[in-house]
């Protein structure tokens, strides 16, 4: 071999190989930190992945579905060109057109429906990606429709809610600082492995580490001093449990409450009912570790409570299940303290980095008066006045029932059907709707439903400003072209805004000026950022001070932490303003249905349905499974890979079967997204918690018998 071949065959980059190494990141996961990636290019062609050293939160790590990128980017089913639907919805039938046919399609529908049914009448959807989500709602606003909707009605932003709900701001939690850590639903192993390095470092230093989570866990067997496994949906009655024994045992922070605590009495009142006896009997938890990890939260201060995106809120009582579980933090004063959980504000797209941007100024400037209520705004009224945009698990009652107004089109950016309970229906409504354009990488079943489908690109082949906590702020160049004809959604948005002739001289300006508008009041330029490869820190960025937030009175009508909601009095008089316990189902269930089934934990090497296609990561668990106990495997005379069907009220599917400990008797886990089996199907579209909307995929009630699969 010459040396030549050897410095090829090693992809080492240099002059002889023609390798370049460019930089970019991974945007498959994981939307607000996004991994730093050195990638590898040849003739214009990703040859090499590796994680960039010294990169904000990832440190030069990636997990399998950034190692996958290059998979990713060039799966066979990416979309090349704009087409047109030729046959019946549903069914791949496409022809291919110009981007300039699209657009004149595009922009002649649209007139049209606004002049017969009103702007309101078309709805902007953004699915999981966050990065161009302002100019998206900005499109609508201009565009003259309030209904901008986006995968966040079932993710996170319930959390969000949540916390504006109780203090006015979103919170998060201080682990680095915390002398005991209550990580509630946390496995970052599985969803969030740029957390490890933090976690080990804090347990090395002594931190106590409780984990609650009905599963064993990497968290659990590596990381924590003490596993609560939690009965599935019952973690809002051991969180009322804890708050009695924090005031049986005196161990509530007087001062705090006194004077920065509304409702107070209410939840002490409330809370008198969660003895330990009737917590232990509804959780199956032992009454010693119930006591041994209240005290360590209560009295080994500062503590903090993790800040999960979805665990917690995707059950039917999620939203006041999390507020039960984050007033433990208001009774024992561990909250806007160092180490505890603390206030934080938004700088761009959903994160915080310690700077302003003037990106809430830049998404609202031309949002329409006197419009219509958006999507979901009746049915969730809680949701429609923390929250600033539809509610979309109500977009397939709408586009049915046509009340309060009729839906005729959706303009999709990434919308997953998949992301929603019972995801055939959406398809199904859809079908009913005049228009419907995708802008999507892949031919997803929601494009086979459209009229217009247009290809975007990855992250390797745009632009896009990013920041990240510690006052870092980047701009990522393309590292490749444009793969077939693809352009970035921002583009898309700027072009449709164009031929729609909108009124918006700065979003059709431009992403990159919207974004140098937005930065105008900062005291680091775009033009900063785009001279750097890497993030750079940003002169005026500054941490947060604990303590500022509760100095100055929070945003609550009561200026107060509020155990008892005067926004839910308010706004959803027929629901609790006390963070109240009800059962994660309808009681109304038939009783022959007793198993509990989980659609909702990560697998390391997926992120809902986007990994299925990948070669690499699908070998991984190449047939949709579901975890089981061993024991009740054992009962049904089921081994490893045997066929089982899973049945609920929604629906039923055939499955393979994995047997193992790690699942509690009584319950099954189970991955959703997969095209041929997909786990949402089991969960029914009304089973929403009521101040949310948020599905209850972490708790559906089912059973199970052998057999039902392929021979």
């Amino acid at each position: 071999m010459t040396e030549l071949e050897r410095l090829q065959k090693a992809k080492i980059p240099c002059k002889e190989t023609g390798i370049e190494v460019k930089h970019t990141f991974c945007s498959v996961c994981e939307p607000l930190f996004h991994c730093g990636i050195d990638a590898y290019v040849k003739d214009g062609r990703v040859v090499k992945i590796e994680g960039t050293p010294d990169y904000p939160v990832s440190n030069g790590n990636l997990c399998p579905k950034g190692h996958a990128n290059r998979q990713y980017i060039y799966r066979a089913d990416r979309i090349q060109t704009p087409l047109r639907r030729t046959g019946p919805r549903g069914s791949g039938q496409f022809e291919e057109i110009s981007w300039e046919e699209a657009y004149r399609e595009i922009a002649a529908r649209l007139k049209q429906l606004k002049a017969a049914y009103g702007p309101e009448s078309v709805l902007f959807y953004s699915g999981y990606a966050k990065w161009y989500r302002s100019f998206l709602q900005r499109l609508a606003h201009s565009f003259g429709s309030p209904n901008f909707g986006s995968e966040s009605s079932t993710c996170h932003m319930a959390t969000v809610e949540a916390w504006k709900d109780m203090v006015g701001t979103f919170s998060a939690y201080d682990v680095q600082n915390a002398a005991t850590f209550m990580a509630w639903a946390v496995n970052p192993y599985h969803s969030k492995p740029t957390q490890l390095r933090q976690l080990y470092e804090v347990k090395e230093r002594g931190q106590k580490i409780v984990v609650i989570d009905p599963r064993v866990t990497p968290m659990t067997t590596k990381l924590a001093d003490l596993h609560l496994r939690i009965r599935p949906g019952t973690d809002g009655a051991l969180a009322l449990g804890m708050g009695k024994l924090i005031i049986d045992n005196g161990w509530v922070d007087r001062d705090y409450v006194e004077h920065h605590v509304h409702g107070f009495e209410a939840y002490a009142g409330y809370v008198r009912q969660f003895d330990l006896k009737r917590v232990c009997e509804i959780t199956g938890l032992a009454a010693k570790d119930v006591e041994r990890a209240t005290e360590w939260y209560a009295t080994n201060k500062p503590s903090c409570i993790s800040q999960s995106g979805a665990p917690i809120v995707h059950h039917r009582n999620g939203y006041q299940t999390f507020r039960a579980i984050m007033s433990l933090s208001a009774i024992t004063g561990n909250y806007d303290v160092k180490g505890g959980n603390f206030p934080i504000g938004e700088t761009y797209s959903h994160q915080w980095a310690g700077f302003q941007t003037r990106e809430h100024e830049f998404t609202h400037a031309t949002k329409p008066k006197d419009a219509p209520p958006r999507i979901g705004d009746r049915r969730f009224p809680l949701w429609e006045h923390f929250m600033d945009e539809g509610q979309m698990t109500d977009l397939t009652r709408q586009i049915r029932e046509g009340t309060p107004y009729p839906v005729k089109a959706v303009m999709a950016f990434g919308l997953n059907h998949r992301m929603f309970p019972e995801p055939h229906k959406i398809l199904e409504a859809v079908d009913e709707l005049e228009f419907v354009m995708s802008a999507e990488l892949f031919m997803t079943d929601m494009c086979r439903h459209s009229d217009i489908v247009l290809p975007v690109c990855t992250s390797f082949e745009r632009e896009e400003f990013k920041v990240y906590p510690g006052g870092f702020a980047t701009y990522i160049k393309p590292v490749i072209a444009p793969l077939y004809s693809a352009r970035p959604d921002s583009t898309i948005i700027k072009e449709l805004a164009d031929v729609l002739d909108l009124d918006d001289p700065l979003l059709r300006s431009g992403y990159e000026n919207c974004v140098r508008w937005m930065l105008s009041d900062c005291a680091l330029s775009l033009d900063d950022c785009i001279r750097e490869d890497r993030p750079v820190r940003v002169p005026d960025a500054r941490p947060y001070e604990p303590g500022a937030y509760t100095a100055r009175g929070y945003d609550t009508p009561t200026g107060k932490f509020e155990l008892y909601s005067t926004s839910i009095e308010r706004y959803a008089p027929g629901l609790s303003p006390l963070p109240t316990y009800t059962p994660p189902w309808d009681r109304a269930e038939p009783e022959e249905y007793p198993m509990v089934l989980s659609v909702g934990a990560r697998l390391p090497f997926a992120l809902h349905s986007r990994m299925h296609e990948v070669p690499w990561t699908r070998s991984l668990r190449p047939d949709p499974m579901a975890d089981l106990n061993d024991g009740d495997a054992a009962a049904l005379g089921v081994g490893e890979g045997d066929w089982i069907t899973i049945e609920s009220t929604a629906g039923t599917l055939a499955v393979r079967a994995n047997p193992t400990a790690r699942i509690l008797p009584g319950c099954l886990q189970m991955y959703h997204g997969y095209r041929e089996a997909d786990a949402n199907e089991l969960v029914g579209s009304v089973h929403l918690d009521p101040y949310s909307g948020y599905p209850g995929y972490n708790c559906v009630r089912c059973r199970i018998r052998k057999g039902g699969g392929k021979a």
